[in-house]
């Protein structure tokens, strides 16, 4: 892609200083996979050559300002990361506890051609029982990086629909008392997004947040870039999303379509057609602690992973 003589499209944006980095690390790739013995990435070899390898390896560069060494390294991380986690099969292959039914869905505008993937999470549904839903949060980890997976697999890198959005509910959800087994699991969870996941956020739909919360997302303002910030709406009902996803979500939304249990399209979505390492067997996640609490606010609230 990047040897053509002229830029495809997804490259024409780039300044050539920008075009010059991402040319550096593309070249790099080969070393980077070897060095990581792993090339797998959502459900795609980037050992070979194509679009969506490109697009992919434009994220990272991205995140990191075209700063190729940053880049490379979380790149490398990443690959490292997968490789031990092992998220396809978190998504795929094991079979999570029935504490998490009702809690995640997966659900895609039909209504446009590129239409938005939305991963809805309704921590709400775990109100009363957060010691039950989150007290082990390696399990809670690979229910909740299994969404993520499942989700990426309805977008197409090689087109303009390259991001998830997603939709926390707080429907009974109390901010002034924190339970501690949903905080370690935030988290955590937060950690391996923020690391591992780059510039794969669309949309972050945050509902039915106590209008006393308000202050929380106008601190973040300073805290966190305006990019990130742009992404994020809050709205204190939850029947006002359909304003800004659509009619086609569900009635509870403000919408006109079915229930997300009739919408949700995870149960469909299946295992991408991707040699999966030798010897895939689960293993005991590595959890990342958040380098500090702060972190966690400019990312989302606590309970939001």
């Amino acid at each position: 892609m990047a040897g053509s003589a002229e830029a495809p499209a997804y490259l024409s944006h780039l300044s050539e200083t920008e075009l010059t980095s991402f040319n550096d690390l593309i070249s790099a790739l080969p070393a980077l996979l070897k060095e990581a013995d792993y090339s797998e990435l959502y459900g795609h070899d980037l050992s070979e050559q194509s679009t969506t390898v490109d697009v992919l390896v434009l994220k990272f560069l991205a995140a990191n300002k075209y700063a190729v060494p940053e880049a490379r390294q979380q790149l490398l991380e990443t690959l490292e990361w997968r490789k031990t986690f092992k998220p396809l099969s978190a998504a795929f292959e094991e079979t999570h506890a029935s504490k998490f039914d009702g809690l995640g869905y997966i659900t895609e505008d039909k209504t446009k051609p590129e239409g938005e993937v939305i991963t809805w999470n309704l921590y709400g549904q775990a109100a009363g029982k957060p010691d039950v839903v989150f007290g082990d949060t390696d399990e809670f980890l690979r229910w909740r990086v299994g969404v993520m997976e499942r989700g990426l697999q309805l977008l197409d890198f090689s087109s303009k629909r390259t991001q998830v959005s997603q939709v926390h509910d707080y429907s009974n959800v109390s901010f002034l008392r924190m339970d501690p087994n949903a905080k370690k699991a935030s988290k955590a969870a937060v950690a391996v997004f923020q690391r591992y996941y780059p510039e794969l956020l669309g949309k972050k739909y945050f509902v039915n947040v106590p209008l006393i919360m308000g202050w929380m997302f106008t601190a973040m303002k300073l805290i966190v870039s305006r990019e990130t910030i742009e992404k994020f709406v809050v709205l204190s009902y939850g029947s006002y999303l359909a304003e800004y996803a659509g009619a086609w979500i569900p009635e509870a939304y403000g919408g006109k379509g079915p229930s997300l249990a009739d919408q949700d399209l995870s149960p469909s979505i299946k295992l991408p057609d991707i040699k999966l390492p030798d010897g895939d067997k689960v293993s005991e996640p590595a959890v990342e602690e958040s380098k500090a609490d702060t972190a966690i606010s400019a990312e989302e609230p606590a309970t939001a992973a």
